[in-house]
């Protein structure tokens, strides 16, 4: 009896030791996967794995808490930049956080990646590493990464899940090559040269606006970052009218709602100015700052790339939408001012290229104050 007693204790501490590692190592592998350069966004989403790996619900609270604990870090530092009271913002992430995190350990990783999908505003759902796991299977590879969870998840054994795991990430990876099938080519679609304006600098907001016009070359076509003039600037509005028909340029600019604080991006070109045309406008936003609980109403031409304004590009309904455009291209609008230094560019961009690999699009990116897109004329574009 006391044999048996003591082997319990010592099986109990051990298992104790092992958890009290779970939660950073949890931790390091997302900052890993979601900062790093050259790292990719699946060792991010590794815990979920180890998650789906375990019996124990506590280990598997503390390996999704590792997860969406970054998340909401991410998003704290944000909001406590924008002047949010640092003890309600850090408050709200750790209940967040801790919710999610049950959510995941009560009905497991696929049944609760699925039902968090049409909360269009809560970012970094797993199951935006579909382009690892099924690459080139498109809408359909998000659709069979849920229901392969949910079935792996119903595995009594745990190594048994592992193993399974394991042969759909080969499986998925070799497929084409297995079968003989053609793997989708990348579309052909209008295709952008990332030019770095980080070096331009000025005291004001015209001043930068007009050392960003002097980078543009006349008779081509720019994106800009998001938000960089307010819809109710009149006179910044006038001044790129002007210099696009000066120039003969067409530039599809970040506007921010004056109102609403929703982002926009605005067609100035001879076509369409003096009232220039509001090509895109945000369907997701943070809730109470930027957007609701519902989506917003939002528009998109059919005449330019599919746009994703910053924060939508870690929500995974909105890249769901967008790819129900069937878009030849997608380009990413952003403005990181309120979450520096964290790079977070950099994390947008790794979720960008899980698209880019599950429905072989080309991904574009475009940052206030740091990036713009230049369209390339076709020759080039083809080279």
């Amino acid at each position: 009896m006391d044999i048996t007693a003591s082997s319990r204790d010592t099986t109990m501490g051990i298992g104790h030791m092992g958890r009290s590692l779970v939660l950073p190592v949890s931790a390091i592998l997302v900052c890993i996967g979601y900062f790093a350069p050259g790292v990719s966004f699946a060792v991010a989403v590794l815990p979920f794995a180890f998650a789906i790996c375990t019996n124990d619900r506590i280990t598997r609270f503390l390996w999704v808490a590792g997860y969406f604990g970054w998340v909401a870090a991410i998003s704290c530092w944000g909001l406590w930049n924008l002047g949010y009271p640092a003890a309600a913002v850090i408050l709200a992430g750790i209940l967040g956080t801790c919710l999610v995190a049950l959510l995941y350990t009560g009905m497991g990783v696929g049944l609760a990646s699925f039902l968090l999908l049409p909360v269009h505003f809560i970012p970094g759902n797993p199951l935006l590493v579909a382009g690892t796991v099924l690459p080139g299977t498109g809408l359909q590879g998000i659709i069979a990464l849920v229901l392969i969870v949910i079935l792996v998840e119903g595995t009594s054994r745990a190594w048994l899940r592992a193993v399974i795991l394991l042969l759909v990430l080969i499986l998925g990876n070799t497929w084409y090559d297995l079968t003989g099938l053609s793997r989708p080519e990348m579309t052909e679609g209008p295709r952008y040269q990332t030019l770095d304006i980080a070096d331009l600098n000025a005291v004001t907001e015209y001043g930068y606006n007009d050392a960003l016009e002097r980078r543009m070359r006349s008779g081509r076509s720019y994106i800009t970052g998001e938000n960089l003039i307010r819809s109710d600037d009149a006179g910044t509005v006038a001044r790129w009218c002007r210099r696009v028909r000066t120039r003969d340029i067409t530039v599809y600019l970040g506007v921010q709602d004056a109102e609403t604080g929703q982002g926009q991006v605005w067609e100035f070109s001879d076509k369409t100015c003096p009232t220039p045309e509001i090509t895109y406008a945000a369907r997701t936003g943070i809730p109470g700052l930027t957007g609701g609980v519902w989506l917003m109403d939002g528009s998109q031409s059919s005449l330019a790339p599919a746009f994703i304004a910053c924060f939508e590009a870690f929500s995974l309904w909105r890249w769901t939408e967008v790819l129900q455009l069937r878009p030849q291209t997608i380009v990413t609008i952003a403005n990181d001012h309120w979450t520096e230094p964290l790079p977070v560019g950099r994390l947008r961009r790794k979720i960008g290229a899980q698209f880019e690999r599950l429905i072989s699009v080309p991904v574009f990116h475009a940052e206030a104050r740091k990036t713009m897109l230049v369209l390339m004329p076709a020759g080039r574009a083809k080279q």
